[in-house]
């Protein structure tokens, strides 16, 4: 008789013991795995694949995000040489040196050790579909919309440092101000212990570039921000968004041959280190971030998401791509009763993975306060050839060798957790096979709901399977629906979904390609879908992404005569011994700069706009069309609020603030809808629990109407009721102690 389970391991004693005790930190389940494969001999003076790891002054360190509860003390971090960077709250990241991971996971006053989680890339006419065209010309505003005295970041690999679009657009001035390779040695800005920062423009111009592996970097650079230099005769064909912004690049991605990938803590960081130079030159920031992952709980609740609301706010704004899934059934949700208490599905590889060695991850997560039970089990035909027992979740690790038909082994381990960081109970299956059966995924539970997706990365790649019935009639197939990656699930983010703005285009060397099925204006087909794990609409809004032509990196290969991605080079202009080139990529990663670079636009106007303001902002003045449909007010977990209209978010801007001030700040207060019969709905983000003054007068100045708003910290809504006024234009002034904004109002 065959053998039904093959194996059964537990994870050494010191991590059940450090969970066991209240004082010591709760752990992830990638720590968890960490420790378990450590365990193996010479595996941690090797390096665990997939894990994010530094070498700082010739030692190695392992890259975590923490959760600090109010007892750390940084002797005991001091100890085993933790080197602590951004701290975000009670959210801080840190460098722990490989020999002490252990230990660390040891230390009392440590809530919470997240080891990183890698991330990776979610891969002309936009200015005009986008409206961006007529917001640059100044059209009826008080000022061309460029993003001058705006600080641009971009969080990225692949950038070209000498590229012309770098420069400003008579190519006579350079643009980018600081530069942080992260992956780099040398000298690490102040606050950090790793990377190598440039800040000498010679400098700069003399390194040229971070990796050789890929344009992605600069291609984004290009939309969000890029002079267009060179691009055509005129040289503003390729124009960015904010081509006259100033340039911050930080550069995630090691050369070819280093062990080393970017992960989570590394993003924040690069948040953190942007907002600080922004701060220095008192000028507003965005940043944006087109890399992701389909990891994590999606509820807008982990580290990551915590941390990076901590560092946003007032003139300092996060954007970042949606991701590319939404053709993709990674996502399964199940809700459970006692007499439907059973889902089974089937755990396929990525077809670009060795089919003799496949490896995947899928990340399961629950309802607090419910649990829920996993077996695996391999099919070669109706009955399972060898299955793991039913295991119920606990705070411990279990790992599991399945025999295939082939007499070769599928490698599983279960890590899991009775309550996470966010309450859920959560737990992480990662498969290494060499067999070639079904691998069958089997959950079970009497109340709740579970959500689980399918992933895995092989730095800077991601690799997807599908989960399928494999016609299987007990089984089922999972959705695209949740794909929107967990970065894009934070709170405080602008999250971007592509829509399709081009069909084809002719190539350097005169040949026309077009995209099969592509429709111009309907939503990408790879553009990942919401909710969010908490179901709340994601993304936010779309903007083109399928496809745009954008500057690459002169260092990148691919796009050289005969490289594997030439075919996509749109033009080329040679500057000095020099080739620059332009070419055509499509992705959420590239409708998110675009983004990035109309809320630079927004910030030229309003230094001060906050996530909440710029969001509602963006929503109320977005483009609704036969293919999006009329849009709900909150919105679809396709569309968001629709399509990206840069000229009427600084129209709309530009109209709110009818009055200069030389004292005090404008406010972050909108009016909206205007013009109407006079029902306006105000939204104002308070600092504090104050109370604020409202008042309507004439275009003559005669007071009208006068009234109190009292508002608390954070988002306030509030209806004014001018109706009674007759038809005609209206001035309506709110003040507080911090702050005012007068807006031109129209009661129809």
């Amino acid at each position: 008789m065959k053998r039904i389970f093959t194996a059964l391991i537990l994870l050494s004693a010191y991590c059940g013991a450090a969970q066991a005790q209240n004082a010591q930190p709760k752990l992830s389940a990638r720590t968890r795995q960490y420790l378990l494969i450590t365990q193996k001999k010479d595996a941690k003076a090797a390096g665990v694949p997939n894990y994010i790891y530094k070498k700082i002054n010739n030692k190695r360190y392992i890259s975590s995000l923490i959760k600090a509860g109010s007892g750390i003390e940084q002797t005991d971090l001091d100890a085993l040489g933790i080197l602590t960077g951004t701290k975000a709250g009670n959210i801080w990241t840190v460098q722990i040196p490989v020999e002490n991971v252990e230990a660390f996971t040891k230390v009392s006053g440590v809530d919470y050790i997240q080891l990183d989680v890698p991330v990776f890339p979610v891969l002309d006419s936009a200015r005009k579909v986008t409206r961006a065209d007529s917001a640059q010309r100044g059209i009826n505003l008080p000022m061309p919309m460029t993003g001058k005295n705006v600080v641009m970041g971009i969080i990225d690999a692949g950038f070209d440092f000498n590229h012309p679009i770098m420069y400003d657009t008579s190519y006579s001035q350079y643009r980018i101000k600081k530069v942080w390779n992260q992956k780099l040695g040398g000298t690490p800005p102040a606050g950090f212990s790793y990377g190598n920062e440039l800040t000498d423009t010679s400098l700069m111009k003399a390194q040229g570039y971070d990796t050789v592996i890929t344009s992605h970097g600069t291609h984004v650079a290009g939309i969000a921000a890029g002079s267009g230099y060179g691009g055509n005769a005129t040289n503003n064909k390729y124009r960015g968004m904010a081509y006259e912004s100033d340039l911050v690049l930080v550069g995630i991605m090691p050369d070819p041959g280093q062990w080393v990938a970017a992960g989570e803590s590394d993003i924040i960081d690069g948040i953190n280190y942007i907002f600080n130079y922004a701060t220095s030159v008192g000028k507003p920031a965005v940043v944006n971030l087109s890399w992701g992952s389909t990891l994590g709980s999606h509820d807008g609740n982990s580290l990551f998401s915590q941390a990076c609301d901590a560092l946003t706010g007032a003139g300092k704004i996060f954007v970042c791509a949606a991701g590319n899934n939404g053709a993709d059934t990674v996502h399964l949700q199940k809700a459970f009763t006692a007499t439907n208490n059973t889902v089974s599905t089937f755990v396929t590889f990525s077809p670009y993975l060795d089919s003799n060695h496949q490896e995947t991850w899928v990340d399961i997560w629950g309802d607090p306060s419910k649990t829920f039970c996993l077996k695996l089990s391999l099919y070669n035909g109706a009955a399972a050839i060898d299955s793991t027992i039913n295991f119920c979740l606990a705070d411990t690790t279990v790992a599991y060798n399945l025999v295939g038909s082939n007499g070769d082994t599928c490698f599983v381990n279960i890590f899991s957790t009775l309550s996470e960081y966010n309450g859920k109970p959560h737990a992480f299956v990662s498969l290494y096979s060499r067999v070639h059966d079904n691998i069958c995924l089997t959950t079970s539970a009497t109340e709740g709901v579970v959500d689980m997706w399918e992933g895995y990365v092989a730095p800077p790649v991601g690799y997807y399977g599908y989960l399928k019935s494999l016609g299987y009639p007990w089984a089922v197939s999972g959705d695209t629906k949740m794909t929107v990656s967990d970065i894009g699930c934070t709170r405080s983010a602008i999250t971007v979904g592509a829509y399709t703005s081009k069909t084809s285009f002719v190539n350097i060397s005169g040949t026309g390609l077009a995209y099969s099925g592509a429709v111009r204006g309907r939503i990408a087909p790879f553009s990942s879908l919401g909710p969010t794990g908490d179901y709340r609409i994601k993304p936010d809004i779309t903007a083109p992404g399928f496809a745009l032509t954008s500057a690459v990196s002169s260092r990148d290969s691919n796009f050289f005569p005969g490289g594997d991605s030439y075919n996509a080079v749109i033009s080329a202009d040679t500057i000095g011994t020099n080739v620059y080139r332009y070419a055509i990529l499509a992705g959420t990663s590239m409708a998110s700069p675009c983004v990035a670079g109309i809320v630079a636009m927004m910030l030229q106007l309003n230094p001060t706009l906050t996530p909440d303001s710029t969001k509602s902002i963006i929503n109320l003045t977005a483009i609704k069309d036969g293919f999006t449909g009329a849009l709900p007010a909150a919105g679809t977990t396709t569309w968001g609020h629709g399509k990206i209209n840069a000229y009427g978010a600084v129209k709309f801007m530009a109209q709110q603030v009818a009055v200069k001030s030389t004292n005090l700040p404008v406010m972050d207060c909108i009016l909206y809808p205007n013009p109407n019969n006079g029902h306006f709905t105000l939204r104002y983000t308070g600092k504090t629990k104050e109370q604020l003054t409202i008042t309507t007068t004439d275009m003559n100045g005669k007071i009208r109407t006068t009234g109190n708003w009292p508002v608390n910290t954070g988002s306030n809504i509030h209806q004014l009721d001018i109706s009674t006024l007759p038809a005609g234009t209206y001035l309506v002034r709110v003040t507080s102690g911090s702050g005012f904004i007068v807006i031109k109002v129209n009661v129809e």
